[in-house]
């Protein structure tokens, strides 16, 4: 009984906003930003989200991992409509890390998101489409070398990227495993196209992936239902994709974590909604921590994002909004508990005002005046700006 109690407060966690208002009847979801590219000798877009915690007040200011999305124009709103439903909270649901997204629409997709330059379609037929085919490298160098570093020096950014493609995308982001494996910590690939130019990333997989490469990487395939019944002949996209599959399950000796999934019910269209959801949960499976357990044993919070961190290779702290709420629920059922879960929050957030704000009260409820005293001026020294604190010191006879 204790345990479904604690299920349904957990349940009443307060939902993040899921976007900025801007003014009355507008809601904001990303914004639209371009720099220089040197390298493509163009000004390129990009679109951005921030979610919801980034620009508030209450807690400290953090930094987020950053997934880079191509094809970026029409695949924004999917991926942040999951990072919002996933790692913000909403009813309580911590299963990814709030994210930054970086979406780069296409000025000449062929041309950026082609490794090599092919005249051939899909079908071995001439292709006058694919003209401009085999700039990826020159891509590749504009999103290493000048838009990572642009949004590294603009946002609060962690050292964890996520790369997504689909399509063209898919084989841009295979690419990019290949020849700049050091720039992306995650890696997804959907619907791949690796029938390109005589299926040339899929020759090259073998040798790829019979040596070791960067630790803590992981990728991510997905693959739609595009098989022809009818002609087998017409199936190379289909057949490419589960030969690099067959591959990785037989010889992957680079200790990349990797995972596939296929998608009977979707076609080539409709697969990158589901299969980013599925490549977001396996990248991050590790991520979701027992916040009943942690009330249990309030140390399990931190073991657990321990445990994260070494799986991820950086170092992952629990939010400190979600420590916060998880001791204010506590309070109602266990004071001592509360307060550990306090005392953990401003050990992890030793310079946050709000953090020893909260602890002052946990000390207060179970009736340790001393201590919630000692927290309170610590609040206020902090911030002498946090009139709650001020407030409650005043009733504790404190200055």
């Amino acid at each position: 009984m204790r345990s479904f109690l604690r299920c349904c407060l957990l349940a009443l966690l307060p939902a993040a906003a899921h976007a900025q208002a801007a003014a009355p009847g507008t809601i904001i979801i990303g914004t639209t930003d371009s720099i220089y590219s040197p390298a493509l000798k163009e000004y390129r877009k990009y679109e951005i989200y921030t979610p919801p915690s980034y620009r508030q007040s209450t807690y400290l200011p953090r930094a987020y991992p950053v997934l880079y999305l191509l094809d970026g124009d029409a695949h924004f709103h999917s991926v942040t409509g999951l990072l919002q439903i996933l790692g913000t909270g909403v009813n309580g649901t911590y299963v990814v890390p709030e994210m930054i997204v970086i979406a780069i629409p296409n000025t000449d997709r062929t041309r950026d998101l082609t490794p090599t330059h092919a005249a051939a379609g899909v079908d071995g037929k001439p292709a006058p489409a694919f003209a401009t085919s085999g700039g990826m490298p020159t891509f590749l160098q504009f999103v290493k070398s000048e838009l990572i570093p642009h949004v590294d020096s603009t946002y609060r950014t962690e050292p964890y990227r996520v790369l997504v493609g689909h399509s063209f995308g898919g084989i841009a982001t295979i690419d990019a495993l290949y020849t700049i494996p050091e720039t992306f910590n995650a890696y997804v690939a959907i619907d791949p196209s690796l029938w390109w130019d005589n299926q040339t990333l899929l020759k090259q997989a073998n040798a790829y992936f019979s040596k070791r490469a960067p630790a803590a990487r992981t990728l991510f395939v997905g693959q739609a239902n595009t098989k022809d019944p009818s002609d087998p002949s017409k199936n190379v996209h289909f057949n490419s994709i589960v030969e690099f599959n067959k591959l990785l399950l037989e010889n992957n000796k680079s200790g990349i974590r990797y995972a596939y999934k296929y998608y009977d019910d979707d076609d080539h269209g409709s697969v990158p909604m589901i299969a980013e959801y599925d490549a977001l949960r396996f990248i991050f499976s590790a991520y979701k921590a027992n916040l009943v357990a942690a009330m249990d044993r309030p140390a399990s919070i931190v073991d657990h994002f321990a445990k994260l961190s070494s799986e991820l290779g950086y170092r992952v702290k629990p939010p400190e909004r979600m420590v916060d709420q998880l001791g204010t629920i506590e309070l109602s059922r266990d004071t001592t508990k509360a307060v550990a879960l306090m005392q953990i929050n401003t050990e992890l957030y030793p310079t946050s005002s709000h953090a020893f704000q909260s602890l002052g009260a946990m000390y207060a409820a179970a009736r340790d005046s001393v201590r919630a005293r000692v927290a309170y001026e610590r609040a206020v020294a902090l911030d002498p700006k946090n009139q709650r604190a001020r407030d409650a010191l005043s009733k504790l006879g404190g200055r």
